[in-house]
């Protein structure tokens, strides 16, 4: 049978970018895996969606990307992930109601990457599913860098322990996790509670207001220098005007670019083991812009990671 047509957007399984699915980690270096759960929040609900929307958007990037070659950037001016091969790992199978048992699937799943030696990317879902995320790493010592509106630094709510409100308090707890930089914090639901709680463990909190004003020099200078770095970033750390489809949306966040140019720094200061997406919830983006934006800086930050490993091993 002939491939004619199989590098087109709307043609094919609908994995991330387009790279093969497979459980198979021999030989790979990076797993795209997607966690879709939202029974973790407590606004819009939605985010389960959020890994599906994100590789669909993804395809019209995976049409020009091929394997050995990576993709052009043209305003780099060469080729990135040139070499890398990528796989899609599939999805957690979460259960609706089992909350606990979701979550320990999550860190199961993300185990079985990290333990292979590959660098796992994990598409959300609400950002409770960073909390197990992280719990895989447990015996590596993390800085956790965190861009987001919240400072989800609740304890719990409603009695909850382990929602989209927490995950970052929840970390906290963890040993192996040593520090914490929050960046793009802002707006009317950060009560004074709740930034002592944070203050209290010694978040590092940089506003968004003084992100963007001051630039992405002085945020790196923010974040400490650290072995490794885990780097969770939820999709509403940019404005609503840039990424409408999320829970929870705030006026006055990053624009893409912005959030680019500090992704893409972001490797100077530590080797990077991992990292998430989350809280992309299309139900509330039609036009799907969201998405797309996610399955971008996806791509420009990976991209950064793994050049600047390649520097590390030449």
């Amino acid at each position: 049978m002939s491939d004619v047509g199989e590098e087109l957007p709307f043609v094919g399984i609908t994995t991330f970018c387009k790279v093969p699915y497979t459980r198979d980690l021999s030989g790979v270096d990076v797993a795209v895996i997607g966690a879709p759960l939202d029974q973790g929040t407590t606004n819009r609900t939605g985010a389960r969606y959020g890994p599906r929307a994100i590789r669909e958007a993804s395809q019209i990037y995976g049409s020009f990307f091929q394997p050995e070659q990576g993709i052009y950037d043209i305003e780099l001016g060469r080729r990135k992930l040139a070499g890398t091969k990528i796989v899609d790992y599939g999805d957690v199978p979460v259960a609706p109601t089992l909350s606990e048992f979701n979550l320990d699937l999550i860190t199961l799943y993300v185990q079985e990457i990290v333990s292979s030696n590959v660098f796992p990317i994990t598409l959300g879902g609400d950002h409770s599913i960073t909390f197990p995320v992280i719990r895989a790493f447990k015996g590596t010592n993390l800085e956790i860098v965190h861009f987001d509106t919240h400072l989800d630094f609740m304890d719990e709510v409603a009695g909850i322990r382990v929602s989209h409100a927490n995950p970052l308090k929840r970390a906290s707890e963890l040993e192996h996790v040593k520090g914490i930089t929050q960046i793009g914090i802002r707006g009317l639901l950060n009560p004074i509670y709740i930034t002592e709680e944070a203050e209290r463990y010694g978040s590092k909190i940089i506003t968004a207001e003084k992100a963007i004003k001051r630039g992405t020099g002085w945020v790196m200078e923010q974040i400490p220098e650290a072995e490794n770095i885990y780097v969770t970033i939820d999709i509403d750390a940019l404005d609503p005007s840039v990424a409408p489809g999320t829970g929870t949306p705030e006026p006055g966040g990053f624009t893409y670019l912005q959030m680019r140019e500090m992704l893409t720094a972001l490797p100077e200061k530590g080797n990077i083991v991992g990292f998430d997406l989350v809280e992309v919830n299309p139900l509330y983006d039609p036009a799907g812009v969201t998405a797309q934006v996610a399955a971008r800086l996806i791509i420009d930050f990976l991209a950064a990671i793994r050049e600047a490993k390649k520097q590390y091993n030449d």
